[in-house]
């Protein structure tokens, strides 16, 4: 299966920017990298979802990159969370992507892309 730009999913083993491995993370797919002459390995650029509300920033202005995401049935998700918007991560692999959860509005993505390019001029 290929996924699209704005849909949600669970993958299963990913790479931080900062060379950490992580496990059974949601992501939103905002990036396709594909070479023309690949037919199988897709690698995807995601945004991290995490399950802690408390640091986004409606409840925290320490966190102005961290865009909220609430659990519905476009979504898919099971709780309410937050989209870390300054981190892009590349590399995801389709092979460890587990399953389809949601998707994402085409508003949310245009802030949620909005929000990654203020964080790159910013100086937090």
């Amino acid at each position: 299966m290929k996924y699209e730009i704005g849909d949600i999913v669970l993958v299963d083993k990913f790479i931080y920017s900062d060379g950490r491995r992580g496990t059974l993370h949601n992501f939103v797919i905002v990036g396709i990298n594909q070479d023309e002459f690949q037919l199988v390995d897709l690698d995807y650029m995601c945004f991290l979802i995490s399950s802690n509300i408390a640091k986004s920033n409606i409840v925290n202005p320490d966190y102005p990159f961290n865009e909220p995401i609430y659990a519905d049935k476009e979504t898919g998700l099971k709780r309410d969370g937050h989209v870390k918007c300054d981190e892009l991560l590349e590399g995801i692999k389709k092979d460890n992507i587990i399953m389809h959860v949601g998707s994402i509005s085409q508003e949310q993505y245009d802030r949620f892309t909005e929000l990654y390019w203020q964080s790159l001029n910013s100086n937090l």
